[in-house]
């Protein structure tokens, strides 16, 4: 599969799941735009950045191993977070509705950023 196509592919999947993210926050009347829109800003101002600095800065093997290390972190603070929402009553679905929808929407933010604003050699996507 070629790069440009797992990239797309990739979005696809991500996109499908924030629509069906967003269908159910709407569905269920009262949506957390404060926290929606909390986690887009913070996405687009963190990953953005990050992702551009890495780009500029660190070889290719060294940024492979980086986001290797980032998701098992995510990984890993998944249930440490799944844990704490059971253990302090949260409800868990609306969050993780919200924080996919925001995490989409500041991925997307990033995206149109770099192919408006960013200058050519830090952009990466390749799409």
């Amino acid at each position: 599969m070629s790069p440009r196509r797992a990239t797309l592919l990739t979005y696809g999947s991500v996109g499908l799941l924030a629509a069906l993210s967003a269908a159910r926050l709407l569905e269920s009347g009262s949506v957390p735009w404060a926290i929606l829109a909390g986690v887009a800003v913070a996405t687009a101002v963190v990953l953005g950045p990050v992702a551009w600095l890495a780009r500029d800065r660190l070889p290719e093997d060294r940024r492979e191993t980086l986001w290797i290390v980032g998701i098992a972190l995510a990984l890993l603070a998944f249930p440490v977070w799944l844990g704490g929402s059971i253990a302090f009553g949260l409800p868990l679905l609306r969050w993780l509705d919200a924080l996919l929808v925001g995490v989409a929407v500041g991925t997307s933010l990033v995206v149109l950023a770099e192919y408006t604003v960013v200058p050519e050699r830090l952009r990466g996507f390749g799409v």
